[in-house]
């Protein structure tokens, strides 16, 4: 797609859109943006496909890859504020990997600047809280809308949000939305792992993606709108030292306890509807800690790598060999004449000089291997045959003794 030139679709015979530059490029797409030729002054998104070389002969990636187009276009044409319009599905004459008609995907372009850029060049430290928690409540009843519609945004990263001058908020970047229940395209799993819940970031049955999943991607989000940190893409701890002392020691406790119970490890223990997490977003009524569900929550806590050389742990003199013992090697008596390593003494001690001849002492002969199990056998039924003299002598006395009385 290169500026001044014009698309033209070959199903319709039409040059409708005329790119004027490149917004993005990345692994997975191309996005350009285009004047409408039949809207004076409209300008639009062209999303077209970047396709890896290493795959590019490969019909189930081509045909994967375009599945996942098709895709955003159902999803864009949903009726949930914050999306673009789909304005348009072209078919190109020309493909990559020569195999047209190669789809693209126009809709609306959003003006504003993303949410990541507006936050690292003006508010570093974070956003001002409330209106961080305003903006925040905005995304949570936007994901309430495509939850209800059967549909998982799964990657709420910053840079998918566009933010106008006036505040209002846009979502872009919706490659990665997915129907819930559906079998997961394995072209679609190249989401930002820092804002993707850990149950679903490898995940291909699709039986797990649920609403949890985008609230965990929001408290995410949220905790860089208040902090400036971006979290971490490690699943037991995803929130930099920085952004978890900030949390904990500069920010009210009602918005600590919102990103705490969205960050949680297990998704049964975060938010069960939208409408639940946007209630404790309102200024009257934010959730302390005597609030229902939020008792005892506390923020995953930051890795600080590892042990430092003081720690017990380090220090311990215990083995780090396996932990099954097996059994020694029987040790043979040195030689009579045979140089041996003396054994260890008092440091006083006096030591033989090198090359010194210690003569062992004499041992005995070692025992053949198995006598010791044999002459336990032997005790155990010597044993057992007086145990069974003594009880047979008073079995027959008290015989005697009973007939005696005439009891028998």
């Amino acid at each position: 797609m290169r500026p001044g030139t014009f698309i033209k679709d070959t199903s319709r015979l039409e040059e409708r859109f005329e790119i004027q530059r490149l917004l993005d490029s990345g692994k997975s797409y191309q996005i350009a943006l285009a004047q409408d030729g039949h809207l004076e002054s409209k300008r639009v998104c062209v999303k077209a496909i970047e396709y890896e070389t290493a795959y590019a002969q490969d019909p189930d990636y081509i045909q994967g890859r375009r599945d996942a187009l098709r895709t955003e276009l159902e999803f864009l044409a949903l009726p949930v504020h914050l999306l673009p319009e789909p304005l348009d599905w072209l078919e190109l004459g020309e493909s990559p990997v020569g195999d047209p008609p190669e789809p693209a995907l126009v809709y609306e372009y959003q003006h504003g600047e993303t949410l990541h850029e507006l936050i690292t060049t003006r508010f570093p430290d974070g956003m001002n809280p409330q209106r961080a928690l305003r903006l925040f409540r905005e995304l949570v009843l936007f994901a309430g809308e495509l939850h209800d519609r059967k549909w998982v945004f799964r990657d709420f990263d910053p840079r998918h949000v566009i933010v106008s001058d006036d505040d209002v908020l846009h979502i872009v970047g919706c490659g990665n939305a997915v129907k819930r229940g559906e079998r997961m395209n394995v072209y679609k799993m190249n989401t930002n792992p820092a804002y993707t819940a850990p149950e679903i970031r490898q995940e291909l049955s699709g039986k797990v993606v649920r609403p949890a999943c985008d609230f965990y991607s929001l408290g995410c989000l949220f905790s860089f709108m208040l902090t400036g940190v971006e979290p971490t893409s490690t699943a037991e701890a995803p929130l930099e030292a920085d952004a978890y002392d900030a949390l904990r020691e500069q920010l009210p406790t009602s918005h600590r306890l919102i990103v705490a119970r969205c960050l949680q490890p297990i998704a049964h223990n975060r938010f069960n509807k939208a409408a639940d997490l946007a209630a404790f977003c309102l200024p009257d009524n934010l959730p302390t800690a005597t609030s229902e569900g939020f008792g005892l929550l506390a923020l995953p806590m930051p890795w600080e790598g590892p042990e430092d050389a003081n720690n017990r742990a380090v220090r311990s003199k215990l083995s780090n060999g396996p932990l099954v013992s097996s059994k020694p090697a029987r040790e043979q008596p040195p030689r009579a004449g045979s140089r041996v390593q003396p054994p260890p003494g008092p440091l006083d001690a006096p030591r033989p000089e090198e090359g010194a001849v210690v003569v062992a002492p004499e041992t005995a002969p070692a025992k053949p291997e198995g006598a010791e199990s044999k002459t336990q056998a032997v005790t155990l039924i010597v044993a057992f045959v007086i145990f069974s003299g003594i009880m047979f002598v008073l079995a027959v006395g008290t015989f005697f003794i009973l007939m005696a009385l005439g009891m028998v």
